[in-house]
């Protein structure tokens, strides 16, 4: 490829991520602003979430990553404002909900399958919904992850490499009973994994909407 063609390809690829990256965030932002309209938590704590997933998902879905300019001043507001507001039973629940936030995510994190960001964005919603609520819309958030996962393999067409990739991983870990991994190709759908941060909006969203999934 000419630097002609890489210098005109590459606006167009980055105007094109940034669109995704905004729809995807306001149309998730708006779910989780609209479940608050139905549920019983107090709206200002559904505005905070739905501001907080917005720039989330913005961020994750173009940059990969969610800053700690973002996780951590909503961490710092959750510990004084959530209890004052009614989003939680009180201050010890709003330190149990974060506690719970990041300890759902720190194995994960440790592996390699999520980041910091995630982990401390995790934390933060903990604090400012509740232990109870939190577990809730993690599980469901990794449900929406395995489906977006899968539907983006999909799209690739990389659904069946996918398939035979960890295929073979569960045959050596059955046949020769170690440990073994194969990570997938440079530059698939699959290396790229898929950004935590909207399977979260969504799974907030569904928690409001019908409670823990179990």
């Amino acid at each position: 490829m000419s630097s002609d063609t890489a210098a005109i390809s590459s606006p167009i690829h980055e105007v094109r991520s940034a669109l995704t990256a905004w729809t995807a965030a306001c149309v998730l932002g708006s779910a989780v602003a609209a479940a608050g309209f139905i549920g019983s938590t107090p709206l200002p704590i559904f505005m905070w979430a739905a501001a907080f997933l917005f720039f989330a998902v913005a961020s994750d879905v173009r940059f990969h990553r969610v800053p700690n300019l973002l996780t951590l001043p909503a961490f710092a507001a959750a510990l004084v404002a959530a209890p004052l507001l009614g989003a939680t039973a009180g201050y010890a629940d709003t330190l149990i909900g974060a506690g719970i936030g990041f300890a759902l995510l720190i194995i994960p994190y440790a592996l390699g399958g999520v980041g910091a960001g995630d982990v401390k964005a995790l934390m933060a919603l903990g604090a400012w919904v509740g232990a109870e609520t939190i577990l809730g819309a993690t599980a469901w958030a990794v449900i929406a992850a395995g489906t977006f996962g899968i539907a983006l393999l999909a799209l690739n067409g990389e659904l069946l490499n996918f398939a035979k990739r960890w295929g073979r991983i569960a045959f050596a870990l059955v046949t020769i009973r170690r440990n073994f991994y194969e990570p997938p190709a440079a530059g698939t759908q699959a290396a790229g994994g898929i950004p935590f941060a909207a399977a979260l909006a969504v799974g907030l969203a569904a928690q409001f909407y019908g409670g823990v999934p179990w």
